[in-house]
């Protein structure tokens, strides 16, 4: 299974230099979309990634390479945009339909249509916010629970992991019984270290919060991500690093550890005999959080990404650092900065009404992608669902007029307040990679099924021939 993933990267930029040639490839190892696609054995969103890497089991690929349409020419975007203008006059529609198509190759716009006007990103806000931390995280790097022992007091210390099992706890609970015991047992006060985290909680969800089930505070660390009922949108945790600390002392008496007094907050002396549990390496935690469109874990990645650039760990400081690293991506592809006036994140999730992304900087962010230009971000690629098979996406293009584009079309789905989204890569009908963003916008709520329908047959118009 190794092999898998060392072959990924190559394929992505193999796909991007030689796109018929190489596609085959790209599309077998799910570099690219395509009709090879594998299906991946799917976890429960309760499962949370995995605290030691562990690849997913793939089933064995059926050989079917599609037949090459005609090569994409300068006619194939205003033949493209003409198709997918065409949804607009759906009925939930009422021409509230935004959109962005690019291709990878050349950045160039195939298509577009009201492309600069910022809208609402909804859930594809988690693939901004996991490019940002794959800007400046490798996606190699774990977060760390340490528990600290000094005169008496043993500190458990958070960086972020709030993806703790109660197996995993149990390890540490065992491990910092051991090393009570070897420096002389006695009795132990538990004191809570979460400074990692200074603010978790953000304004900008407004009626998307913690109350609703739909996110929990970001804590330095917590069990199960402040899920206190195992379902992805249940109760949440007020306080998820208190509760695992509350937790941890429990398990040290269960072994036999004298814990005396109530968990306490308190700073971690600055050295002392230590032992210490790690999370699933970055990469698995970003492709959990984009496969089931996890919000509490995406928020998390937001405020890693504060970390890394020296910022406060803060809802603040968490968007606002990747808004600056988005600016610095765009900044870096060359992008207008007219494509960057109205660009305003409040969140790491999507779940804030007040996010704006114009479709036009979303295609051409993932378009760089996709070209092989951003090494760094191409995860991205195979991290999102894929259209009837996985994810958020498994359940959709099941309609007559976007079934024929199942198992083409990666892309990360979103849905808020009268706005479907639908951002990520697409394969044209001659293997050439394309990224796009589409908006359907203004619409009842209780017309969202109809609304997300509009915008997969607008997306399957991406992938099919004229």
């Amino acid at each position: 299974m190794r092999q898998l993933n060392v072959w990924r990267p190559l394929a992505v930029i193999m796909c991007a230099a030689v796109p018929i040639g190489f596609y085959a490839v790209g599309d077998v190892t799910d570099a690219f979309p395509g009709i090879l696609t594998l299906e991946q054995e799917e976890q429960g969103p309760q499962a949370g990634p995995p605290a030691q890497a562990e690849d997913l089991s793939r089933e064995d690929p059926v050989v079917m390479v599609p037949s090459a349409a005609p090569g994409l020419d300068e006619a194939d975007g205003p033949e493209l945009a003409a198709r997918m203008d065409a949804h607009a006059d759906l009925p939930v529609v009422q021409g509230n339909l935004a959109y962005a198509v690019v291709d990878a190759e050349t950045g160039t716009t195939l298509a577009a249509r009201d492309a600069d006007t910022a809208r609402v990103p909804a859930s594809t806000q988690k693939l901004l916010t996991a490019a940002a931390l794959l800007r400046v995280r490798s996606g190699d790097d774990t977060l760390a629970t340490r528990a600290r022992l000094g005169e008496g007091t043993l500190t458990l210390i958070g960086e972020g992991d709030m993806f703790l099992t109660e197996e995993r706890l149990a390890t540490l609970a065992d491990e910092t019984a051991a090393m009570i015991a070897q420096e002389g047992g006695g009795p132990v006060r538990v004191v809570l270290d979460d400074s990692f985290i200074v603010d978790g909680m953000n304004p900008a969800w407004g009626g998307n919060g913690p109350a609703g089930g739909w996110v929990a505070p970001v804590a330095a660390l917590a069990l199960d991500e402040g899920k206190l009922d195992g379902e992805q949108y249940g109760a949440k945790s007020t306080d998820p690093a208190a509760d695992a600390a509350a937790r941890f002392a429990q398990l040290l008496r269960d072994r036999g550890v004298e814990v005396t007094g109530e968990v306490a907050r308190g700073a971690a002396p600055e050295s002392g005999p230590e032992v210490e549990i790690r999370s699933a390496p970055l990469r698995e935690i970003v492709q959990y959080v984009l496969t089931i469109s996890d919000n509490t874990g995406a928020e998390l990645l937001s405020y890693l990404v504060a970390d890394a650039r020296g910022e406060e760990t803060t809802a603040a400081g968490a968007s606002g650092a990747v808004e600056a690293e988005v600016r610095d991506l765009a900044a870096e592809l060359g992008l207008p900065a007219s494509d960057l006036e109205s660009l305003d994140l409040h969140d790491g999730s999507g779940l804030s009404v007040d996010n704006r992304v114009p479709p036009r900087l979303f295609a051409a962010v993932l378009g760089e992608v996709a070209s092989g230009g951003a090494p760094t971000l191409e995860p991205l690629l195979y991290d999102v669902p894929v259209s009837g098979l996985s994810g958020t996406l498994a359940e959709r293009f099941g309609e007559d007029d976007a079934s024929d584009a199942r198992g083409i079309v990666r892309g990360k789905t979103g849905y808020l307040s009268g706005t479907a989204t639908l951002a990520g890569v697409a394969t044209r009908p001659d293997g050439r990679p394309v990224s796009y963003m589409i908006v359907v916008h203004g619409f009842d709520g209780a017309d969202a099924i109809e609304a997300r329908e509009a915008v997969d047959s607008v997306a399957a118009e991406i992938v099919r021939s004229r």
